[in-house]
């Protein structure tokens, strides 16, 4: 029996040297991370000062953009002569400042003394704008009606709404039963908390907000810079642009040339391959009238001026594409199918109203003021002084912007690209990969000064990338939905024109909500064509994980 309790003794007595030996190195890990975390604290924390004064200065006048970038490289050197050897800061320029974007990527990494591991923390510093580094947030309201996903942080500048019901438009609104939304990230709420009540809506408190999410955010109190972006001066320039400013209204029909632009007298139309109109125009080329492309091509060796409308359009299976070595403007109307190739820095411009100044109709029967585009491939940036109607595909690697906004429907975004919407009129997205029950990816932040609806009832969307409205308002359900019955589901519709949506909402996982928004950190690291920019230098966490060496 002594000899048992002997061996249990020595058997105690080394497990209890262990523990205290493991608990110590334990200890030790986790002060020297904790050291390594400060060290890089105190170096990012000189760079955010150093830009907050270039900042400052900015704020009093606008010295060129060079200057700016040459003092952010000081102040970054200036933390790498701080850290020593205690670690290093690695730089990368992703946008050199051409077309006034500048992006710089910086990895600030320190070794976790005593460990194989090392600190690495991520960060950008830019001119893009504040807005584009949320998955979703507003100056004003956001209603979130239903069950809609947000993967990113959420930034509300006064009230936000929670619903368990999702609005839909079905004759006339109508709202299906769904559960409470999902914000997987941070979330920060300047005004109240609420939920709709029978005569008015009804605050509840922030320690009461389990009950009003499914996945609940982590709660945080933070002040970008969500100013509106000015939408209206960035098309008016473009409008203003000195290729707009000529004209030959009031010129003679047989005039060859104006201002150096050779002129194409009675528009230019070509089907196909046909030989009765040129498939090339060498320099800078002005249309009297329309220019038409049906399942044909047009290169112009310069900037395009198109007097009337411009219609690009498949014949068949034949498609149409115009290529064009400098910019493009249009005085009236546009409708675009098929590719439309720019040089980078280059734009298009398409003021949207014709001669007559008639917008009555719609665009599938008689082109209306704007844009309508459909199964479109455009490189380069669009500017508009009327609305856009964007449906079906749409390969996009650059930035559009509207007036007077619009639409975006049936949109299939087959061919990849990020497209950037930003407008200064109300948008609204629905009617998007309707009663599929796989998401419809796309790549895109939408933008609008005025109000922002997306659907995600019918539709099924997985927006990659982010969004911002003036006030936002996001509606979807989980799961499946159809305009014909299934076995567990009912109709929040009409009999004449249903909608049935899968029942036991809340025991569905919120992931496969018909409505997702997944921040993508892509679209600041590599910004399409066009993304605006504001006269300030941003710094942006990205990324913070400690790393094996």
């Amino acid at each position: 029996m002594f000899v048992i309790f002997s061996i249990l003794g020595l058997s105690l007595m080394s497990y209890t040297i262990g523990s205290q030996q493991f608990s110590s190195a334990n200890t030790d890990f986790i002060e020297t991370k904790a050291d390594a975390e400060m060290t890089v604290q105190e170096a990012q924390a000189h760079i955010m000062k150093g830009v907050d004064e270039i900042n400052d200065d900015l704020a009093e006048a606008t010295p060129d953009l060079g200057g700016v970038i040459s003092r952010i490289n000081r102040v970054i050197h200036q933390a790498e002569q701080r850290l020593g050897d205690e670690g290093l800061i690695k730089k990368k320029v992703l946008k050199d400042g051409e077309n006034g974007v500048f992006l710089q990527k910086v990895d600030i990494e320190v070794d976790v003394e005593g460990s194989d591991k090392t600190l690495v923390r991520t960060f950008t510093i830019s001119t893009i704008a504040d807005v584009f580094r949320y998955g979703a947030v507003t100056p004003g309201d956001m209603r979130l009606n239903g069950a809609p996903y947000i993967k990113g942080d959420v930034f509300v500048g006064n009230d936000l709404r929670l619903h368990d019901e999702a609005y839909f438009i079905s004759g006339y609104g109508r709202w299906a039963e769904t559960s409470y939304p999902s914000i997987q990230g941070d979330l920060s709420v300047k005004g109240r908390y609420e939920v709709p009540g029978w005569l008015w809506e009804w605050r509840i408190l922030e320690e009461d907000l389990d009950s009003y999410f499914e996945i609940k955010p982590r709660i945080v109190d933070e002040n970008p810079d969500v100013a509106p972006l000015k939408v209206l001066e960035y098309i008016t320039e473009k409008r203003n642009d000195p290729i707009g400013i000529i004209t030959m209204r009031g010129y003679p029909g047989n005039i060859d040339e104006i201002d150096g632009y050779q002129v194409i007298k009675r528009g230019y139309e070509r089907q196909g391959k046909s030989p009765k109109a040129p498939d090339r125009f060498y320099g800078d080329t002005y249309i009297r009238g329309d220019l038409k492309l049906k399942g044909s091509n047009l290169k112009v060796d310069g900037n395009l001026i198109v007097d009337g409308d411009i219609t690009i359009e498949p014949d068949g299976n034949d498609e149409s594409s115009l290529t064009v070595d400098g910019s493009i403007y249009v005085h009236e109307n546009a409708k675009l199918t098929g590719t439309v190739l720019l040089p980078e820095s280059k734009f298009m411009y398409i003021n949207g109203y014709p001669k007559n100044k008639n917008c009555n109709g719609n665009n599938t029967q008689n082109n209306k003021c704007g844009i309508y585009i459909s199964d479109l491939t455009f490189q380069g940036s669009i500017y508009t002084n009327h609305e856009i109607d964007i449906s079906e595909d749409l390969n996009m690697n650059g930035t559009l912007y509207t007036r007077l906004g619009g639409r975006i429907e049936n949109l299939s975004n087959e061919s990849g690209g990020t497209l950037v919407v930003v407008s200064e009129g109300e948008l609204t997205i629905a009617n998007n990969n309707l009663y599929n029950n796989e998401p419809k990816v796309i790549n895109a932040f939408f933008y609008t000064n005025s109000d922002l609806d997306i659907y995600g009832v019918g539709s099924n969307l997985k927006i990659r990338g982010g969004v911002y409205g003036r006030n936002v308002t996001l509606n979807a359900v989980k799961g499946s939905s159809s305009d014909e019955y299934f076995s567990g589901s009912t109709n929040f519709s009409s009999s004449r024109d249903p909608l049935y949506v899968q029942n036991n909402q809340n025991s569905i996982n919120s992931q496969l909500s018909r409505l997702t928004i997944e921040y993508a950190q892509e679209l600041i690291l590599n910004p399409p064509d066009g993304i605006p920019t504001v006269d300030k230098v941003t710094v942006k966490e990205i990324d913070s994980h400690f790393y094996d060496q």
